[in-house]
């Protein structure tokens, strides 16, 4: 009897000690089931937003496809254009640019953005943001707004900054335009006085003619940027499609 009763006792400590360690292992196995139940319950995406995503990027392409063929065309029939004439037209437009970011430099740059916002239909902040964006010079921008608000091409200021940026002369794009380089240099030289302050903004863009011209319109070039009050948008960053635009 008293051997039976010391197995028994000894069973009994057993089970004591051994219960710990089993609630241990319960309590583990019931942590990891949890978190596997809880990576389990991450969801994919609706299939309308992959598709929406989808389509949109379709579209940029597609948009970034017809604005290089576009740029493609201009820089083509630009170069059939008496080479003599561009390379006058250019020299002159080189120079009202040069004179324009001299004044920038000695008058500061927020009096130019001031003087010459107002003309392409932006606020100083819109002109100051879209310079900034496409990295280029108080000159070169003034020429590509002043050749986007006469031509009737979908194109943009910051479409023309870029191609300027890649190699294309002013005169071999204002000549691809459709516009008339005489009245291209006059134009531009009449914004350069605006610029300086020496001659008083009338709030619309120097109207120049010719086949590619919807002059009379009078347009700003503004709307048509990309730009928007707090900075400057995708049309004015990298993409040559980003902007795009039509005319009237």
């Amino acid at each position: 009897m008293r051997r039976m009763a010391l197995w028994s006792g000894v069973a009994a400590l057993s089970l004591v000690l051994a219960a710990p360690g089993f609630g241990q292992t319960a309590g583990a196995s019931s942590q990891a089931q949890g978190q596997s139940s809880g990576q389990t319950e991450v969801k994919a995406p609706p299939a309308e937003a992959t598709t929406a995503a989808q389509a949109q990027t379709q579209t940029s392409t597609e948009a970034n496809a017809d604005a290089q063929k576009t740029l493609e065309t201009i820089k083509e029939k630009g170069s059939k254009v008496s080479a003599e004439a561009r390379s006058k037209a250019e020299a002159k437009l080189e120079a009202s640019a040069k004179k324009t970011n001299s004044d920038a430099e000695a008058q500061g740059e927020a009096k130019v953005a001031s003087r010459l916002s107002g003309e392409f239909g932006m606020t100083s902040e819109q002109l100051m943001a879209e310079k900034q964006e496409l990295g280029c010079s108080w000159g070169n921008l003034m020429i590509a707004h002043s050749l986007d608000a006469n031509a009737s091409a979908d194109v943009t200021a910051a479409q023309l900054v870029q191609m300027h940026s890649d190699g294309s002369g002013w005169g071999t794009i204002a000549a691809g335009l459709g516009l008339k380089l005489g009245e291209v240099v006059s134009a531009v030289q009449a914004e350069g006085r605006v610029a300086a302050g020496l001659a008083k903004a009338d709030g619309k863009t120097a109207v120049i003619h010719g086949s590619g011209s919807h002059a009379g319109v009078g347009s700003h070039a503004g709307a048509s940027t990309g730009v928007r009050a707090g900075g400057a948008s995708a049309s004015a960053q990298t993409g040559v499609g980003v902007g795009v635009k039509i005319k009237p």
